[in-house]
């Protein structure tokens, strides 16, 4: 019986399925098809377009066994650390490539680690020049604050609550020495806080916007040498608030440094201050408020006026005449109105009694007389007057005239 024909693309066919049956590589079989124009990498859509029904069932079969010998290659090559390209069939060693690959992979870590932290930064400084300004925010210890700051941020902190909590890590474990030592008043003020006192301590934003407004009205009163963070910072830890120191430069400061020159004068002696500068100093880092401090330079306010009339009272009067509303230029003509009147009425007195002058008529009842017009001095002394009068008109046969007696108040 005669062999049938076989055309020659079947023959490579069959060797190709002869080959992948007998186990002798995939390469084998592609190559046998390949010699007869049919790669065993044809799409299967390739494969259907064969019109020999019988040469097609078996390259279907070919491409199917392919397949699974391809995947079975590629699982034992990656199990044995290589990697398989079905494609041109080259097996290379995975560990090379993977080198590489995490070489570039740790390059481009590292460099978007560091676009990140460069953007964080950057928004840390954003953040600090709209909480504390940008010349704060500009400062050489600005960095060391962002990476102490960073903890308390990654952890839910808005970065003012991280900045704030910082601050006093910083000053508990006695780091950025400059960041510390420029917000020392509110550690004072925490401080009296802490040992019970009723006393606000401000956040670093708060701080720096009260010592802003400070400076500037240290300015206005042309105290700017004082307008430093060292002077601000003992202020602040004074725990004055930017009104009551405002109050205290406005009220008292600017009250002495324009005040009559005796008025000045009996200030500095009773405040002693080499310079306008100092006396500013004295009394913001002293322990009164504004009030006080007002009253007091008042008192030596009246205390000037009683001295430029010829007479002297001390604070406790001065302060009694300061409740009654008097004050240096209401005071200071009411005092010429007592020194005319004593002298008179103490000769008077003195005649009459044979006693001392000063014991017979005092100075407190020439003040109540003018200051209070009390009615009873003011008789007392329209009675001085009468009784002068009359002691003229019989000593002299004339009649008193009427600038004879004390006149009238």
């Amino acid at each position: 019986m005669a062999t049938p024909k076989i055309s020659a693309e079947e023959k490579a066919v069959r060797a190709a399925l002869a080959a992948v049956n007998a186990d002798t590589g995939l390469q084998t079989a592609q190559s046998i098809i390949s010699g007869a124009s049919q790669p065993a990498s044809s799409t299967q859509g390739s494969v259907s377009e064969i019109a020999d029904p019988k040469i097609r069932a078996i390259l279907e079969g070919i491409t199917g066994t392919a397949t699974k010998l391809e995947s079975k290659v590629a699982s034992d090559a990656a199990t044995l650390g290589y990697s398989y390209n079905p494609n041109t069939g080259a097996i290379t060693p995975v560990q090379q490539q993977s080198q590489a690959q995490a070489q570039v992979q740790a390059q481009t870590q590292q460099q978007t680690q560091t676009i990140t932290a460069n953007l964080a930064e950057q928004e840390f400084i954003n953040t600090l020049k709209m909480l504390m300004g940008a010349a704060e925010a500009s400062k050489p210890y600005v960095r060391q604050l962002y990476a102490l700051t960073s903890k308390y941020y990654k952890t839910g902190s808005s970065i003012a609550d991280a900045v704030n909590l910082a601050l006093y890590d910083a000053q508990e474990n006695k780091l950025i020495p400059e960041f510390t030592n420029r917000f020392s008043g509110i550690f004072k003020l925490q401080a009296r806080r802490a040992a019970g006192e009723m006393i606000d301590v401000p956040t670093l934003s708060e701080y720096i916007k009260s010592q802003e407004g400070l400076a500037e009205i240290l300015r206005q009163s042309n105290l700017g040498d004082l307008a430093n963070e060292t002077f601000l910072n003992e202020v602040m830890g004074t725990g004055k608030s930017v009104a009551e120191s405002t109050k205290i430069i406005t009220d008292v400061y600017d009250a002495i440094n324009t005040a009559p020159k005796e008025w000045y004068d009996m200030v500095q002696a009773k405040m002693p201050f080499a310079t306008k500068t100092d006396l500013a100093k004295a009394i913001l880092l002293g322990p009164e408020g504004a009030a006080d401090l007002e009253r007091k330079v008042n008192k030596y306010g009246i205390m000037a006026a009683a001295q430029s009339q010829g007479l002297t009272v001390g604070e406790d009067t001065a302060g009694q005449l300061l409740a009654k509303g008097q004050g240096y230029a209401s005071s200071k003509p009411k005092f010429g109105q007592a020194a005319a009147i004593i002298p008179t009425a103490q000769s008077l007195t003195s005649v009459e009694s044979n006693l001392s002058p000063t014991k017979t008529y005092t100075q407190e009842q020439a003040f109540s007389a003018v200051f209070d017009q009390n009615y009873q001095e003011l008789q007392n002394i329209q009675n001085l007057s009468e009784r002068e009068k009359a002691r003229y008109s019989a000593k002299t046969g004339k009649f008193a005239s009427r600038d004879r007696g004390l006149g009238q108040y």
